[in-house]
């Protein structure tokens, strides 16, 4: 029998179609309270790094307008043209609070055109006179040096600002107790596995118990899963030194390392040995990467105190032979 009579058989089989064997599945979490999940994916804090992913292109070009200098006051005068009274106020707010230097600025450079526009018959206070102006038209404090004034900078403390998360019925719907990643909502992720690194991301700074599953594309009445295993629990990082200040020294430094992670908490408390008394710094709230990388820093940190107290002990006996102290 030839290989192609084989096949042929195999899809009569199966109904003619060797694409039905290709079944598609949806990433789907089963956490343990479904509230605390909600809330978690609610919170921009948890994303960490990641939610600069879901930034709006335009939001940030309007708010920050141009990469390119040259261009920002060309792009200020356009955005004020555009902007409705309260938006305008809005905008007035934002640059009085930002630059206020500027702002009293601005109030010199436009005293006399608004007592003009007074004299005109026009009644009001500076910020209307200031929305009549068409945008070329502004005080150049107001917009300042390449729209300086105008745009705010893009800090990473602003861009955090229009930052976004996900939200429901747009990239998750919740069915069954679960939160369910259907492919054919937006995955501003763009693939399952990335999906699935930030979700853990967001859950595991939340500090909420979840499981990942898979769920058969379509199928959401009696759904197949294939289950995979919760994430061990992470054990305490503790490190015993010999002094509250070396303690605090040690924490700083793991810190650093970790970055902003908001579960993440460091607890120094005193631990009597014998008749010494010590400090213990005891690290919770990480994962078990973070936790990795942070134990060869401690490690290392005890080997210097411990290398710094022999040298020291080592130079005591030798000014002690030489008779230099008693």
């Amino acid at each position: 029998m030839k290989l192609t009579d084989i096949l042929r058989e195999i899809e009569d089989e199966e109904g003619g179609d060797q694409k039905q064997l290709r079944v598609k599945y949806d990433l789907a979490i089963d956490p343990e309270s479904l509230d605390d999940a909600l809330k978690a994916l609610d919170n921009i804090e948890n994303y960490g790094i990641y939610a600069q992913n879901m930034r709006d292109p335009k939001a940030i070009a309007k708010a920050f307008g141009p990469s390119i200098p040259a261009q920002k006051a060309g792009a200020a005068w356009k955005d004020w043209d555009s902007r409705s009274e309260d938006e305008k106020a809005f905008k007035l707010i934002d640059i009085k609070n930002r630059v206020p230097q500027a702002w009293t600025a601005t109030e010199k450079e436009a005293e006399a055109g608004y007592e003009k526009w007074q004299a005109e018959g026009n009644d009001g206070s500076l910020n209307d006179y200031l929305f009549s102006l068409p945008g070329k038209s502004l005080p150049k404090e107001l917009v300042g040096r390449y729209g300086a004034n105008y745009f705010p900078m893009k800090t990473p403390a602003n861009l955090k600002k229009y930052a976004g998360k996900l939200e429901k019925d747009v990239n998750y719907k919740v069915e069954d107790g679960k939160i369910i990643f259907p492919s054919s909502m937006e995955n501003p992720f763009n693939t399952k596995a990335y999906l699935e690194k930030v979700l853990k991301t967001v859950f595991d700074n939340a500090g909420v118990g979840y499981t990942v599953i898979s769920i058969e594309a379509g199928d959401t009445e009696t759904p197949q899963t294939i289950e995979k295993p919760k994430a061990e629990e992470v054990p305490p990082l503790s490190t015993t030194v010999n002094t509250a200040d070396q303690a605090d020294k040690l924490r700083k430094q793991l810190q650093a390392k970790l970055g902003d992670v908001p579960n993440a908490k460091f607890e120094i408390s005193p631990v009597d040995e014998g008749e010494e008394r010590k400090y213990k710094l005891v690290v919770t709230g990480i994962t078990a990467s973070q936790r990795a990388a942070l134990q060869p820093i401690a490690f290392d940190f005890k080997t210097k105190l411990k290398e710094s107290l022999d040298f020291d002990f080592e130079r005591y006996q030798m000014l002690r032979r030489a008779g230099i102290i008693k």
